[in-house]
């Protein structure tokens, strides 16, 4: 067999990156939207980048055995007999060299795109295991005659190996370079595709919030459950037999509330990691973003800058014409707007919705620890705030009077997230 001659590296890498962008693209808009951009960029990473092929020189062993050489005749002549046949066979020695790799045994096939003009042959390649390195088994033959009549016959064979291998080595040296130039542009071809994937889900999920196409229960969504509104009855006391039908609560469970704070969660987490993408978008953008990773779990829209009770809220799940959870984002500019945002959370909300968040995204403040400081400052001064929580390092959940002077309560989760870039 001969190394290099089955394919060429150009094309080679180009299908890859074609597989790449193929896998990514049958990527479901609920695993694009969901699933932290960053990770899913380290997955296909690890996955195509190409190992160069190592030689490990100092290793290589050789082994001696008899055979019997084909040797042409130079006193042969057509037609005559008495010169005997075109070839002979001699005695002679087999001289089996055995070369340990590591790396992607394909790229031994591959012709790169400079190259010597002439064949590789070698006896046979056995790829690498995870227990043992690859091997590259290569011979030379010797009549007997050649290396008895002389005591420097380990001399011979080694400059005769060295000079036949010696391409060989410089080809795969040149692989490895296409190699290395390959996989240090991999990283931008991966972020590319997954870019381009990730806007074409949520231009998609945009189109059908705008056509009110309700969205059905995906219950392969990853990292958490989709969501399923379920009504409960409250009863109302009435005397017998003046009975009505209990009236219908659409307030949501805890484990739906908790649902959708991760799926929110998530979703800004990958902001945070996309920053440079992020930071130029405007709240409504923002939050359409958490609106479209929202609307990939669970059955129904949860829809954005909706009229409800007094002015507008950002994001609602609607629930049989009802909201059952509400929620504001919004861009921090300072602790005097925040306590307006809690404000207006509290104005929006009606006995229907008990449980709703506050998404804070941060753009202009270098420190955002101190920022994270001063909310939580804010938090524990302000007079409606009572039982607060602080869950993680930028997030707090609180039971907030509805009015200062009113029993009703809401709660209420404060999430910031950190959108900041350096000039």
């Amino acid at each position: 067999m001969n190394l290099f001659e089955k394919g060429e590296t150009t094309s080679w890498f180009r299908a890859i990156s074609d597989n790449i962008r193929d896998e990514i693209n049958k990527l479901t808009n609920a695993e694009i939207c969901n699933t932290d951009l960053g990770d899913l960029a380290e997955y296909y990473f690890a996955k195509y980048q190409i190992e160069e092929i190592q030689i490990f020189t100092e290793n290589i062993t050789k082994e001696l055995t008899e055979t019997k050489i084909q040797r042409y005749n130079q006193f042969y002549r057509p037609g005559y007999s008495e010169f005997g046949s075109q070839y002979h066979m001699i005695d002679g020695y087999k001289i089996t060299f055995t070369i340990p790799f590591d790396g992607d045994k394909d790229l031994l096939d591959l012709r790169p795109s400079t190259f010597y003009m002439q064949s590789f042959p070698v006896d046979r390649v056995i790829a690498p295991t995870d227990d043992d390195y690859g091997k590259i088994i290569f011979s030379l033959e010797y009549a007997k005659s050649e290396l008895q009549r002389t005591e420097n016959s380990n001399e011979i064979v080694q400059k005769g190996f060295q000079r036949e291998i010696d391409t060989y080595f410089k080809t795969i040296e040149t692989i490895n370079k296409e190699v290395r130039n390959y996989n240090s542009g991999l990283q931008n071809i991966v972020e590319k595709y997954l870019e381009a994937r990730l806007q074409k889900a949520n231009d998609y999920l945009q189109m059908r919030e705008r056509l009110e196409l309700p969205l059905k229960i995906n219950a392969n969504a990853p990292n958490t459950k989709p969501i399923v509104l379920k009504k409960t009855k409250k009863k109302k006391e009435v005397s017998f037999p003046n009975r009505k039908e209990p009236e219908k609560n659409y307030e949501i469970s805890d484990a739906h509330y908790e649902n959708i704070k991760s799926i929110i969660s998530l979703a800004c987490i990958s902001m945070e990691k996309t920053a440079r993408t992020f930071n130029k978008l405007l709240e409504e953008e923002l939050r359409d973003v958490i609106l479209s990773n929202l609307n990939s779990h669970y059955q129904g829209t949860a829809s954005g800058e909706t009229f409800n009770k007094v002015g507008k809220t950002d994001i609602y799940i609607p629930f049989e014409n009802k909201a059952a959870y509400i929620a504001e984002c919004k861009v921090w500019h300072g602790s005097k707007k925040f306590v307006e945002a809690i404000d207006q959370l509290c104005g929006y909300t009606t006995w229907r919705e008990t449980k709703t968040s506050l998404i804070i995204f941060n753009k202009e403040n270098k420190d955002f620890s101190s920022l994270v400081d001063s909310i939580d400052a804010v938090l524990k001064t302000m007079e409606r705030c009572k039982n607060l929580i602080r869950l993680e390092h930028n997030q707090w959940q609180g039971i907030f009077s509805k009015e200062l002077a009113s029993k009703d309560t809401l709660i209420i989760n404060v999430m910031i997230y950190d959108l900041y870039i350096k000039e």
